[in-house]
């Protein structure tokens, strides 16, 4: 097996962008039974690496420090954090008109704290905008203007990308390739060789909320299940793949 995986909240809600700190736990332990390694996206991007997992969190939800970190380091593993940085500090993120309950976000002091613990903090615009409507310098402003703030706070520069909802198209991957080691999409499937650094492939936590697919994990059944999860988003247009403008 080798994957990254996608989570947003870690909390008991239920909601479409939650997770259970009870199943996080229980995928690190399922990981580490069957010696799946947890890794950085550096190094499971290595063609030396053949198994692996990096565990990634969208958006910067305040559950990140109050309910997953204590996991990850009961098990002691890291992960990359995914800031849309105009949402730092917010009470109530997104806004109700998105159909998704607003959630409290991180503010500077906690992902500072996150960042001396060895977390990644990446990019993920500052105003998390579908990419494909944005102008070249838009794209620019995004990118940058969030960056420069990153830098500014922890004293580095992300190194990863991810695509607010998932969505590029050709002239934002160009400039996602000349600006990061790689960027990461909502496309459901496994890392396979030969991956285009620009649109790295994720596994949405949402499909591994029970104890059944936990426990599938690295196995012919997961494969096909995802396989068969991969078309049907595909066709209803969930994904959003490197072919199209």
């Amino acid at each position: 097996m080798r994957a990254i995986f996608t989570f947003h909240s870690i909390d008991d809600e239920r909601s479409l962008l939650s997770f259970s700190p009870k199943s996080l736990s229980a995928l690190l332990n399922a990981l580490k039974n069957k010696k799946i390694p947890v890794c950085d996206i550096n190094t499971l991007m290595k063609p030396e690496t053949k198994r692996g997992v990096a565990l990634t969190f969208d958006d910067g939800m305040h559950s990140v420090i109050k309910n997953a970190l204590p996991v990850l380091k009961d098990y002691g593993v890291n992960a990359h954090i995914f800031i849309s940085t105009d949402s730092v500090n917010s009470k109530k993120w997104p806004t109700p008109t998105t159909g998704i309950p607003g959630f409290k976000m991180l503010g500077w002091g906690e992902i500072e704290k996150l960042h001396k613990y060895g977390i990644h903090i990446e990019s993920h615009t500052k105003t998390h905008p579908d990419m494909r409507t944005l102008s070249a310098s838009c794209v620019e402003d995004e990118c940058i203007g969030s960056d420069e703030i990153i830098l500014e706070r922890l004293g580095r520069l992300p190194e990863y990308f991810a695509y607010p909802f998932g969505y590029h198209n050709n002239s934002t991957r160009n400039f996602i390739r000349q600006r990061y080691r790689g960027g990461v999409t909502t496309e459901l499937r496994m890392i396979g060789n030969n991956e285009d650094l620009a649109t790295i492939p994720r596994l949405d936590s949402y499909y591994f909320r029970s104890d059944a697919t936990i426990n599938r994990l690295d196995s012919p059944a997961m494969n096909a299940y995802l396989y068969l999860r991969w078309k049907l988003r595909t066709w209803k247009g969930s994904h959003c793949l490197p072919e199209s403008d």
